[in-house]
């Protein structure tokens, strides 16, 4: 249910080889680092119950959806298991949606059945337009909405999640990520249907702590 991440500015080949070792300990779901760092990661929890994940394009999704594509595939030829992109939030901002829509869809088809999911950014979305962004990411055909990158400071609140609860329905799963670091938090979002965590390192361990205490 955690995917532990640690993609900082300024990460290096020594923290991605801790995360392994993390990763075989704990047995995190996935262990997600900067993209140069798949191959590692990739061989480093090969034949564990942990995957490699990667993302395939910059914070604010604003690359075509064909080379979205191409960098989703070239991360699955190196190893990972799962993609991670993000809604273009320049069309979706400019009330685009149907180019939003057909972003998602790209990458999807590249990717086939592995898993996708889409970031939303919620931080910088009102209420009305997570729930917007959570259909479209459902229309475009992504297995999971994801919450937010987590490079902006504000954290996801369970508010957030039951927004994209409604508007999904059942149809596509919950990512929550973006500043959780608590059991509590985590417990109330399972309430209302997230079923995975995208969270760093130190959180993980944490919020596993915490449940392992009880």
């Amino acid at each position: 249910m955690l995917d532990a991440t640690q993609i900082g500015s300024c990460c290096t080949k020594d923290d991605m080889e801790k995360l392994i070792a993390l990763a075989h300990e704990h047995h995190f779901f996935s262990v997600i680092g900067p993209r140069c760092f798949v191959p590692l990661l990739a061989a480093g929890v090969r034949g564990s119950d942990t995957i490699a994940g990667s993302g395939c394009c910059t914070d604010t999704g604003c690359e075509p959806g064909y080379l979205k594509a191409h960098a989703a595939l070239d991360s699955l030829r190196l190893g990972a298991g799962e993609i991670d992109m993000v809604m273009n939030l320049h069309y979706f901002k400019s009330g685009m949606y149907q180019e939003v829509v057909e972003d998602i869809r790209a990458v999807k088809e590249a990717v086939g059945d592995h898993v996708l999911k889409c970031i939303i950014e919620v931080p910088l979305l009102d209420d009305g337009e997570i729930k917007t962004a959570a259909e479209l990411v459902v229309e475009g055909g992504a297995d999971f909405v994801k919450t937010a990158t987590g490079t902006i400071p504000q954290p996801t609140t369970v508010h957030q999640v039951e927004l994209i609860a409604k508007a999904v329905r059942g149809r596509a799963q919950i990512k929550a990520a973006g500043g959780i670091r608590t059991l509590q938090t985590v417990e109330e979002m399972i309430g209302l249907g997230v079923t995975r965590f995208g969270v760093s390192v130190g959180s993980a361990l944490k919020i596993m702590e915490a449940a392992d205490a009880r």
